[in-house]
């Protein structure tokens, strides 16, 4: 059987999407477990093997091929002309994120009408995106809106922790307002789910983390975990779902055993993006929840720092593309 297509969206023309992308597909890495298409922008393309000095060839494609696919020879969809005298590293203007936007609706089309198997994603510029009128904190909002399904989550994947974010992107002082247990109730069975659906585990283990010091101590330091979190346990646990919890966040990782769940649950973004990121900064991988369809992305940022100087390690990117490829074989193998 062919390995699955795979499209990557370029993200942030001004970050290190587009450098990472080349790099990766001149690898054999890839394309073992997957034949990858590029949702993007062919000057941009261009400059980043350039920066790069890499010995690369840009395909063009109107359409998806079945065949072709090798280490060097990158198939592309060119889905904006963006002036690449005009931009600058580190700063994208409404124009790179009408480009951004359209590299993810492109390739959301693509994989609901079956063109292309899933999609892994480069990071965008939110800002930016919002300049052009696309109004989302992220990427897992927008390919919930353009999906119309009601409840996602991120899911990062590492080799010792699968950690599911309750909220996502929000300023810290909101996040309390936003736990709830309907919220949670929502959170934990998508992951009982997508653990069942996607990694073939019958009956999954999880683990929820409480919001404050101590899970609150009693009421003494915060009333969510009493009022929200404990009850959505309890009602999750009459539906059948194995969960435990709260657990105070500060004890709950360790480094040097085995976990004993199959997924943890976070209450809020660095709450479980911090331990998995020390663990494995290179490896982890972000999957959203509750999409009709396999999408993956790096867990890393634009990089305006590095981005242009042909510093950007492609690591994180082929382990996207592999954990995605990984998700659909599990699928197709429950």
């Amino acid at each position: 059987m062919k390995p699955p297509v795979i499209g990557i969206t370029m993200g942030d023309p001004t970050g290190i999407g587009p450098e990472i992308i080349v790099k990766a597909l001149s690898m054999q890495a890839p394309y073992q477990v997957c034949r990858p298409v590029v949702f993007g922008d062919r000057d941009v393309l261009l400059r980043a093997i350039r920066i790069q000095d890499l010995s690369v060839s840009l395909e063009f494609i109107d359409k998806i091929p079945e065949d072709g696919y090798q280490a060097g020879k990158i198939f592309f969809l060119s889905l904006s002309q963006l002036r690449i005298r005009s931009l600058r590293f580190g700063q994208p203007d409404r124009a790179c994120g009408e480009a951004m936007a359209k590299y993810i609706e492109e390739a959301f089309r693509s994989v609901t009408s079956g063109e292309i198997n899933a999609m892994t994603t480069c990071p965008i510029n939110k800002q930016a995106i919002n300049q052009a009128g696309y109004l989302f904190p992220g990427h897992t909002e927008f390919l919930a809106h353009l999906a119309r399904v009601s409840s996602v989550a991120m899911m990062f994947l590492g080799s010792k922790w699968k950690i599911v974010l309750a909220t996502t992107h929000l300023p810290l002082k909101d996040v309390a307002g936003w736990i709830t247990a309907d919220r949670i109730l929502s959170t934990i069975r998508l992951t009982h789910e997508g653990m069942k659906k996607y990694f073939g585990t019958s009956r999954p283990r999880i683990a929820v983390l409480g919001l404050n010091p101590h899970c609150g101590e009693g009421g003494l330091l915060g009333e969510e975990e009493r009022r929200e979190i404990v009850p959505a346990i309890a009602r999750a646990r009459s539906l059948g779902v194995s969960v435990e919890g709260p657990f105070p966040a500060d004890s709950f990782f360790d480094f040097s055993s085995r976990s004993a769940f199959d997924a943890v649950i976070s209450m809020y973004h660095d709450q479980g993006l911090i331990p998995i990121k020390m663990f494995e900064f290179k490896e982890a991988v972000n999957f959203t929840l509750g999409l009709p369809f396999v999408r993956t992305s790096v867990d890393h940022g634009t990089a305006y720092d590095i981005a242009g100087k042909g510093l950007a390690d492609p690591t994180n990117l082929i382990m996207a593309m592999r954990a995605a490829a990984n998700i659909l074989n599990s699928k197709t193998n429950c």
